[in-house]
């Protein structure tokens, strides 16, 4: 009996030829049945088993093979006049003149130069047909062209700490002439985790040597920042670990020239440090955490010009508030400086002439007005190049836009995955900021394009904490340092240095309108808040005196006999 002699007819209409099948369960159906031969037991042959190992591992074989080695040298080659007769010495002017005199004389001069006139002509004619150096797109602006480049950083060279001990990198500073040496400041800022051999020792880097540093800047204590004078860039002013203020002369050598004495100086870490402009181009301004901002002259650091202790502004007990970020822009105003505190706020310092330093303004304090402060210390404080009016703040887990005229952020971050520890604007786009993460990413915001996610996360290390961030003057350099005490510096794509078209206007325009919207809402909610006052007023019911409430009381202790 074979299977073939049972069979199962599908018919199907030609109309529904091509529809997708629908399968579903169906209760099971015998078709056939092949019954129990029992003579075909003794053709059963049982075969015995075979093992078989099969590999599907391709053969592979490695061949090493070395180019030939190609030996360089280098060779000079003087290029001098030529094509003079041997007698003629062309160094000498008359022999020269006497020779050109005799050659416009000969005959066969006119025919010759005849000859190469009208071979040369040939090539002028083509050559004046079509421009080879017309310039096509002369009359358009780059900053009329989107760009549709992907945006992108790369990693440039990589400075490492040249001490074994593990230390990070506090502050960058780039040379104000252009990208060509950078300042890292290298410290340990975890509490009593120094230990007391540490070299304290800064490095000024040649960004075209990540090798070897080509400077050294020296200290008693640890340097937590260091930066440029802006006019002179031999000049260099530092703050220590143990609050002293030190000023380098670079032509003079890698230990200070001055330095402060422990009574005038700060009793905590410097946290942060800024030239100002003067005539003299000798004062700084430094801030610390032991709440006071003091400003020095380096000519003479024996004792402070000014002095401002930072506050909550409270008139019965002021509680103190210590300093972790500086920021004074001159576009700004010369007598104004932003200070970033432990507590997440912001103040404002005026240094007017002849009067003693005032906090002006509290950003995001509630008992001033303000709201909206970060909740941990504001780690950076940066003013917007183009907008000077607009600041920066960094700390927790987001950043935050603020405006001189208001005492709440204007914009915030959504909240990162990672705590952030600086960030800093762009230098060449008014739209552009960058933010450092724990986690070892670079973040860029580009409020031009959207504002609502991360333009482009870059990765500089694997796991470690980034520190701070400093972009060149440029924009196309950004140096990053990190807590082990390498930098790494990355080279920005053009989309993040080229500023797009009409950028500043839209980015002023952008503020303006949040401004404008910010302060109708604090209208809104102040009128709500006293119109809910004047309800409550209007609807609260008059009860009795307090004569008549004596009375009733007693009344009811008699009634009562509650009396002693």
């Amino acid at each position: 009996l074979r299977m073939n002699d049972y069979e199962y007819m599908y018919y199907k209409l030609r109309k529904e030829f091509g529809k997708h099948p629908s399968f579903e369960d169906t209760d099971p159906k015998v078709v056939g049945v092949i019954e129990m031969d029992v003579t075909k037991e003794d053709e059963y042959v049982t075969t015995a088993q075979t093992h078989m190992v099969l590999g599907n591992v391709p053969e592979m074989s490695e061949t090493a093979v070395n180019t030939e080695r190609i030996k360089t040298a280098s060779r000079g080659m003087l290029h001098v006049e030529g094509g003079w007769p041997k007698e003629v010495d062309y160094n000498e002017a008359q022999e020269t003149q006497k020779w050109r005199k005799r050659l416009e004389k000969d005959p066969s001069f006119a025919s010759a130069v005849k000859t190469l006139v009208d071979a040369s002509e040939k090539t002028i004619a083509q050559n004046n047909t079509m421009d080879l150096f017309e310039d096509y797109f002369a009359n358009e602006d780059e900053a009329d062209v989107v760009s549709t480049e992907i945006l992108s950083a790369k990693t440039v060279a990589i400075y490492k700490d040249q001490v074994e001990d593990t230390r990070s990198i506090s502050r960058i500073s780039w040379h104000p002439e252009g990208p060509t040496r950078i300042i890292g400041s290298y410290s340990v800022m975890r509490f009593q985790k120094m230990a007391d051999d540490m070299p304290k020792v800064s490095y000024i880097w040649d960004i075209q040597n990540p090798n070897v540093p080509v400077q050294e800047l020296r200290a008693n204590s640890p340097l937590i920042c260091a930066h440029y004078q802006l006019r002179n860039p031999d000049l260099v002013a530092g703050g220590c670990y143990n609050g002293a203020v030190n000023f380098y002369d670079l032509r003079e050598g890698e230990t200070p020239k001055a330095t402060t004495t422990v009574e005038v100086a700060h009793w905590d870490p410097v946290y942060e440090l800024a030239w100002l402009q003067s005539k003299t181009q000798s004062e700084c301004v430094t801030v610390s955490t032991d709440a006071r901002c003091i400003f020095w002259d380096v000519r003479q650091l024996k004792e402070p010009l000014d002095e401002c202790e930072l506050t909550d502004g409270s008139k019965e007990e002021p509680r103190r508030l210590g300093g972790v970020a500086l920021e004074w822009m001159q576009e700004a105003g010369p007598t104004k400086f932003l200070v970033g505190t432990e507590e997440g706020t912001v103040l404002l310092l005026n240094k007017k002439p002849k009067k003693d330093v005032e906090i002006g303004t509290w950003f995001g304090q509630p008992s001033k007005g303000g709201d909206g402060a970060h909740f941990g210390p504001a780690y950076s404080v940066r003013r917007n190049p183009q907008h000077p009016k607009a600041f920066l703040t960094v700390g927790d887990w987001r950043a935050q836009l603020w405006l001189e005229e208001l005492k709440a952020p204007l914009l915030n971050t959504v909240y990162h995955e990672a705590y952030l520890s600086a960030g800093a604007w762009s230098p060449t786009r008014a739209g552009v900021f960058c933010v450092a993460r724990t986690d070892g990413w670079l973040d860029f915001w580009d409020y031009y394009y959207r504002m609502n996610q991360v333009s482009l996360s870059h990765r500089v290390t694997d796991g470690d904490a980034l520190t701070t961030v400093a972009p060149e003057h440029s924009g196309r350099f950004v140096a990053v340092g990190d807590c082990t005490g390498t930098m790494t510096l990355l080279e920005l794509c053009d989309g993040l240095v080229a500023p797009g078209p009409n950028e500043k206007n839209v980015i002023g325009q952008l503020i303006d309108r949040e401004m404008k919207r910010e302060k109708n809402l604090d209208l809104a909610r102040k009128a709500a808040g006293n119109r809910k006052a004047g309800d409550d007023r209007a609807v609260r019911p008059s009860g009795p005196s307090d004569e008549l409430l004596e009375q009733r009381r007693e009344a009811f202790l008699d009634q009562m006999g509650l009396r002693e």
